[in-house]
């Protein structure tokens, strides 16, 4: 029963229009083979940054070069506009599964998220 409903619920967000303007930014952005490069780097950035900041470490040079990459990201409009695109899902996402958890009594808030 959840399963089938969760599969519901996917094909909802697949036809969402954050999925949809994801789906198509991301299909032009990575049609360049420098933005995609610049873009997997950025998520790996992204990510090691992240990870360290949840372990109480110090991002270091890593974030440097993230910001930086950012900054650069910023010039290509196709990198830009997946980026936004890629936002916007995001938050689609994670307000569905904070509504999901506060359904079933979990709030998120609480633990300072």
């Amino acid at each position: 029963m959840i399963e089938t409903l969760a599969k519901e619920l996917a094909g909802e967000i697949r036809r969402s229009k954050e999925y949809e303007a994801y789906a198509a930014a991301k299909e032009k952005a990575l049609a360049d083979e420098q933005t995609a490069a610049l873009l997997k780097r950025f998520h790996k950035l992204q990510m090691t940054v992240q990870a360290r900041r949840m372990a109480g470490a110090e991002a270091g040079e890593e974030e440097e070069e993230l910001k930086k990459l950012a900054e650069l990201l910023q010039f290509s409009p196709d990198a830009a506009d997946f980026l936004l695109a890629e936002y916007s899902l995001n938050k689609l996402l994670t307000d569905t599964y904070d509504a999901i958890a506060r359904g079933v009594g979990i709030d998120f808030s609480e633990w300072g998220r």
